[in-house]
C-alpha cells in the first residue's frame, strides 16, 4: 500500500494537472474524484497555496499564474473590438427594458453607447454607474447594487448584491467573462464575481455574453457556468467549434464581424430567441 506521503503526491499531481486543464477545481469535485474527504483536498490545497502553486479561493482553487488586470488596463486591450460588440448588443435593447449590465471593459462600452429611453438599468460595476449617470438619456432609471468593494474589478460583490438580484426579475443580463472554454466554461476573476454573475443569470429572462475574441479557449479563475447556459453571445468573431457547439445548444451568435461583412451601414435589428418560461 503507497505510503501516505505517496498518496499525497499523486493527489497533488492531480490537482495541479486539473487546473492546468481547468484553471480552476472545486473542493467538492476533487473530494469525489479522489475519494477523499473534503477536509484532506483543504490540506492539499492549502500546501500547495504555501508553494505558490496556486490560490485558494472560496469552494476551491485557481491557478496562481493568472494575472489579476486592473479595469484602466482592460479597457485599453482590443479597444475597437469591445465597442464594436458594444454597438451590436444594443439592438437588442427596446424601450421598457429592465437589465443588468456586468462589471467589465465591454459591458462598460456598451454603457458608453446606450441610447435607448425608459429603460431600468442595474449594474454593480462602479465605472458604468458612473458612465451611465454622466450619458444616459432622460427616462433611464440607473440603480447601482450594493455590496463589498472589489477594487481591482471596481465592482460591488457579496450576499447584499446577490440578494437584491433575487428580488429582480431582468429582461435582459449582460455580462462578461475572463475566459470562454468548452471544456473550462465561463470563468471570472474571483468567486465572489462568479456568484454574482449564478444569481444574475437565474434572475434575467435572458442572457448575452459579450466578449471578444481573445476570450475564447481561455480559462481564468473560478467557473460562472457553461455556454449552454446563456442565450446569446454577441462578439468580434468565433472559432467554428465554438461556433459548432453554440448551434447544437440553442444559443444565439452575433458577429461584428459578419455585420461589418454584410454592410458598411449600422447593423440591423437582432433579436434573441426565449429559452425560458
Amino acid at each position: 500500500m503507497p505510503s501516505p506521503s505517496r498518496m499525497a503526491d499523486e493527489r497533488h499531481k492531480y490537482v495541479l494537472k486539473e487546473l492546468q486543464e481547468r484553471g480552476s477545481c472545486k473542493v467538492a469535485e476533487l473530494a469525489r474524484d479522489l475519494g477523499v474527504s473534503e477536509m484532506t483536498i483543504h490540506r492539499d490545497l492549502a500546501h500547495l497555496a504555501r508553494l505558490n502553486l496556486l490560490r485558494k479561493v472560496h469552494g476551491g482553487a485557481v491557478l496562481r499564474n493568472y494575472i489579476e488586470q486592473s479595469f484602466q488596463d482592460r479597457a485599453v486591450q482590443n479597444h475597437e473590438a469591445k465597442v464594436a460588440v458594444a454597438q451590436l448588443a444594443q439592438t437588442l435593447v427596446r424601450p421598457g427594458t429592465s437589465l443588468y449590465l456586468a462589471p467589465g471593459s465591454t459591458a462598460h462600452e456598451f454603457a458608453l453607447a446606450l441610447h435607448q429611453d425608459e429603460l431600468q438599468v442595474y449594474t454593480n460595476s462602479l465605472p458604468t454607474a458612473t458612465a451611465l449617470a454622466r450619458s444616459t438619456p432622460q427616462g433611464v432609471n440607473v440603480t447601482l447594487l450594493g455590496g463589498q468593494l472589489v477594487g481591482f474589478v471596481e465592482a460591488l460583490v457579496g450576499p447584499t448584491t446577490e440578494a437584491a438580484l433575487a428580488t429582480l426579475k431582468l429582461n435582459f443580463a449582460f455580462i462578461a467573462v475572463t475566459g470562454v472554454s468548452l471544456e473550462g466554461g465561463l470563468t471570472i476573476y474571483t468567486e465572489e464575481e462568479a456568484r454574482v454573475i449564478r444569481a444574475v443569470i437565474r434572475a434575467a429572462r435572458k442572457t448575452v455574453l459579450l466578449t471578444d475574441a481573445s476570450k475564447f479557449g481561455q480559462v481564468v479563475g473560478p467557473q460562472i457556468g457553461h455556454l449552454e447556459d446563456v442565450h446569446a453571445v454577441v462578439c468580434d468573431s468565433m472559432p467554428p467549434n465554438y461556433r459548432k457547439y453554440c448551434e447544437q445548444h440553442d444559443v444565439e451568435v452575433l458577429l461584428t464581424s459578419e455585420v461589418q461583412a454584410a454592410s458598411h451601414t449600422a447593423p440591423q435589428d437582432a433579436s434573441v430567441p426565449d429559452r425560458r418560461n
